[in-house]
């Protein structure tokens, strides 16, 4: 339960700058600029009831980030793996 707990923390730590990895990523801000990314998460707007261009924006922001933690997370899981192993290498 520990582990699980420091793993989530840490993945709250990076999850800012793991969102602004991605949003520098130049296809995602060409994605961005040519208004794709609302007509792909259209539907996620109509199952919100979202309105108007606020609403959306809000809804973008808030998916952008959760993609960013589930990213992070992913991330400290495999480090945590890689360096368990080592550390267990190591020790024999």
């Amino acid at each position: 339960m520990k582990r699980a707990l420091i793993r989530i923390a840490l993945a709250l730590v990076m999850t800012l700058p793991v969102a602004i990895g991605i949003i520098r990523i130049p296809g995602i801000d060409e994605w961005f600029s040519s208004g794709a990314d609302y007509d792909f998460l259209e539907p996620l707007f109509k199952a919100l009831g979202s309105d108007g261009n606020e609403s959306n924006s809000d809804i973008v922001f808030a998916t952008m980030l959760i993609t960013s933690f589930f990213l992070s997370l992913a991330l400290i899981i495999a480090c945590w793996a890689i360096v368990s192993h080592l550390h267990r290498a190591y020790r024999r």
